[in-house]
């Protein structure tokens, strides 16, 4: 009897395993994808964070944490626009010169205490404060804000400035954690590695080298995050010296996912990731110093520099074809592709002389690659080109600083979808720190440039973009090469990250919060 009870239950177990597991199965087929919450995403980073602080961040390490720990009033979709995030709603007046946001009711702190329109006006004056050093000092200029309520904040412009809501974007500091420490002493303070912020996440712990570098952070979720707690329950980040050290982690499994892949990497990886191909607002030009170089400052030269680049082989043996070919200032693919070396050749064989330069960059591989291919190219059309490297922190006092260059191979980010090119165009901003580093002056472009700073309606500012386009293509003070994609890799299981378009890597995170690495099935029908 005993028997056969024990066979009766024996049976009743294998028949409910396999009942569960059909029913497993007409879940997934049936059943609408849920994310639920829970599991780890191990992140790669390439260098170290030493400022986890909104106004002092400078590395891709230090911006990653921040686009993790803290949340500004706006934040970015995976559109690259920016949305509500600590705001509730915001208003526009009709002139473009002041912006009203309200707060969304009950916001609070990673540490629980309350966040309020106190939090915004002591972070906006500390950005603006010089003895802060904070590299977003120059966004704040000519802005002024009050405190209309606990909860509502009004934003002056000196001037109207239609990409005013990307500056929204900006991390809030808390100010009960901050106010005591002075502005000259915040790059020394503790809290930047030690953050409180309003985020998805909050840091758990660090861990350090024997040399006090930190090389590994885990963060768990902030139930107080204003868009929701997020469904991947923890984040576990390592931070690496290069590329090929995270990379050989990446394919033994101890990291999930590597963000700004090298194109020439991604074949190693095999399947178990997956590459996100995301849209980069950043150009690659070659920019020319006509007054360096007297023979550049020929309209004929420059057009002879442009018809002897293959922009299309550039971006197939550089970037293995991850990339657009671009023709103007602003990251759109080229209209035309305009490659005629024999042209090329007979307009520098007509100057009847030695047509000499220095191509100047930075000690990246990338950018070294791009100044051989960029040399062979030229030299097979008769210039003569020597190429000069430094490195990338040097560019700035060595390079940029004192326009010290021929040519000067260099990245620009034009971000947003309202861009700001004002910076990099506009012939104010010839002399450092302006970065005009081609020198350009042009006074049509000049007022295009300003109009489209004040225009509010999104049809006209499109239209004046691409005249400044097309008005600085005709000049030609720079080579306009192309416009990389942001190749990141991420787990085959990872859902939620729809990310079409960045504007600075550390934005593959202003969704995070989207993301999930566990899910559930729920039928049509209860859904």
């Amino acid at each position: 009897m005993r028997a056969e009870i024990l066979v009766l239950i024996v049976l009743v177990l294998i028949a409910l395993v396999s009942f569960l597991g059909i029913l497993t199965e007409l879940n997934k087929k049936y059943g609408v994808e849920t994310p639920a919450f829970g599991g780890t995403l191990r992140e790669g980073i390439l260098g170290n964070p030493r400022f986890i602080n909104p106004l002092l961040a400078q590395s891709d390490a230090d911006r990653d944490m921040v686009s993790l720990v803290y949340t500004g009033l706006m934040r970015y979709d995976k559109n690259g626009e920016p949305q509500p995030a600590l705001a509730e709603k915001y208003e526009v007046s009709e002139n473009g010169l002041a912006y009203t946001v309200t707060l969304k009711n009950k916001l609070y702190w990673s540490d629980g205490k309350k966040l309020n329109a106190d939090d915004i006006l002591f972070t906006i004056s500390l950005a603006k404060n010089p003895l802060a050093q904070s590299p977003k000092r120059a966004n704040w200029e000519g802005v002024g804000a009050e405190k209309v309520d606990d909860l509502t904040i009004r934003f002056r412009l000196k001037k109207a400035y239609a990409p005013f809501l990307d500056n929204l974007t900006l991390g809030i500091l808390p100010k009960h954690v901050w106010e005591k420490i002075p502005a000259s002493q915040i790059a020394l303070a503790e809290l930047n590695t030690a953050p409180v912020g309003s985020g998805p996440y909050k840091l758990n712990s660090l861990t350090h080298d024997s040399l006090g570098s930190i090389v590994a952070a885990n963060l768990a979720t902030n139930k107080y995050f204003a868009l929701g707690r997020p469904h991947i329950q923890t984040i576990s980040l390592k931070f690496y010296p290069n590329e090929d050290s995270a990379l050989k982690d990446l394919g033994s499994g101890f990291i999930d996912s590597y963000g700004a892949i090298s194109s020439k990497n991604i074949a190693e990886l095999g399947e178990r990731v997956k590459i996100q191909q995301i849209s980069l607002e950043r150009t690659i030009a070659a920019f020319i110093n006509q007054g360096a170089q007297k023979s550049l400052a020929s309209y004929d030269m420059r057009k002879a520099l442009n018809l002897a680049v293959n922009k299309k082989a550039l971006v197939e043996k550089v970037l293995g074809g991850y990339g657009k070919t671009i023709d103007g200032p602003l990251p759109w693919p080229a209209q035309t592709e305009i490659y005629d070396p024999e042209t090329a050749k007979g307009i520098v064989a007509k100057s009847k002389k030695e047509i000499r330069f220095t191509l100047t960059t930075g000690q990246t591989a990338e950018l070294m690659e791009i100044a051989e291919e960029l040399k062979n190219m030229w030299e097979g059309a008769g210039f003569k080109v020597d190429i000069k490297t430094f490195q990338v922190a040097d560019l700035e006092q060595s390079v940029i600083g004192p326009r010290r260059y021929d040519i000067f191979l260099y990245g620009q980010e034009v971000v947003g979808k309202n861009p700001d090119p004002f910076a990099f165009w506009h012939s104010s901003q010839r002399n450092y720190p302006g970065y005009n580093i081609a020198l350009y002056a042009n006074s049509r472009v000049d007022k295009l440039l300003e109009q489209v700073r004040v225009e509010q309606d999104d049809t006209k500012r499109a239209s004046l973009y691409n005249q400044i386009q097309n008005e600085i293509k005709k000049d030609l003070p720079a080579i306009f090469l192309f416009t990389p994609s942001y190749l990141y890799a991420v787990p085959q299981n990872l859902g939620g990250a729809d990310i079409k378009t960045v504007d600075t890597g550390s934005d593959r995170f202003a969704t995070i919060y989207d993301w999930y690495l566990e899910r559930t099935y729920v039928w049509k029908i209860f859904k």
